[in-house]
């Protein structure tokens, strides 16, 4: 706990966002810090000059409800000056944060090339060449073409990749046989016969049952085609998760019902219920988050 003084004319105890934020979203950290000071959201609104809807949607992690991401990042930025506390951890959750090693890579280049600008000099002027700031604007040209693109793009990207790897796979798969069948065979050799039918399909029906039963032991299963978050909350007030999923990922959960469920992004993410697909159509507000419980 450190004493922190915000732009709201008082002194509040606020707790610095540590390691314990790692499992909470962008909008929890917002919340916990307006909340620490005592603030309602309609004050901190009019602080800011933004509709108190807005600052409701970044709270709930409503991204879609926002203009873009980049009006998301900014009206963060602006909460955590005013709240006095750090925008790091924050702008880290929200959507078109830098990568790791980006700056890295920025620093790196400013470095080679103050380290350069010395010997690049020519004539009496010392100025860097014309080829030189060719090379340094499209350096930071590519550096803001990568920092300011969206996930998704890099998303459709490595999936355009991973289609052209299967189609390679499968094309060599598939030449295997007819290879196979130009090699001539011997007149004389006998016929082999194939093993009794019976026993392939046996086995592999015995080696495809466990998976099976082994979904069907969870209650309620979430299925990530793109980046969301997920709330389940069982009988009690006990929280079984509260975190964001990555697109590919699969989580399954049982507990004790009623289980309340809220899903941001739900058009990103599939449900099966007891084994059954649910349909969070009906159930998505606006902005794209849906909310229900899975009773007895």
């Amino acid at each position: 706990m450190i004493e922190r003084a915000s732009e709201f004319g008082a002194s509040a105890a606020v707790p610095l966002v540590g390691g314990d934020s790692t499992n909470k979203s962008a909008g929890d950290m917002l919340r916990e810090a307006r909340e620490a000071h005592g603030l309602h959201i309609d004050m901190v609104a009019a602080a800011l000059k933004v509709s108190p809807q807005k600052l409701a949607a970044l709270e709930d992690d409503n991204i879609e409800a926002l203009p873009d991401a980049v009006f998301a990042r900014a009206l963060a930025a602006s909460v955590c000056r005013a709240l006095r506390i750090d925008p790091q951890p924050v702008l880290a959750k929200l959507p078109g944060a830098q990568r790791p090693g980006l700056a890295d890579a920025d620093r790196t280049i400013s470095k080679s090339l103050k380290s350069a600008a010395p010997r690049s000099g020519s004539g009496a002027s010392g100025l860097p060449s014309r080829a030189l700031l060719v090379v340094v604007v499209l350096l930071l040209l590519g550096a803001a073409v990568l920092f300011w693109l969206p996930q998704s793009a890099f998303d459709r990207v490595g999936a355009v990749f991973a289609g052209l790897g299967s189609h390679s796979d499968t094309t060599t798969a598939s030449g295997t046989p007819a290879a196979a069948a130009v090699e001539p065979t011997a007149p004389s050799a006998p016929p082999v016969l194939p093993p009794p039918a019976d026993t392939a399909p046996v086995e592999a029906q015995a080696v495809a049952e466990p998976p099976a039963a082994a979904v069907s032991n969870d209650l309620i299963v979430f299925v990530a085609r793109d980046e969301s978050w997920i709330t389940v909350t069982e009988a009690g007030g006990k929280q079984l998760i509260r975190r964001t999923v990555k697109a590919g990922e699969t989580v399954g959960l049982t507990g004790a019902l009623p289980l309340s469920v809220v899903i941001g992004r739900a058009s990103a993410v599939d449900v099966r219920v007891r084994g059954k697909p649910f349909d969070l159509t009906p159930l998505a507000r606006s902005g794209g988050v849906a909310r229900f419980e899975v009773k007895p």
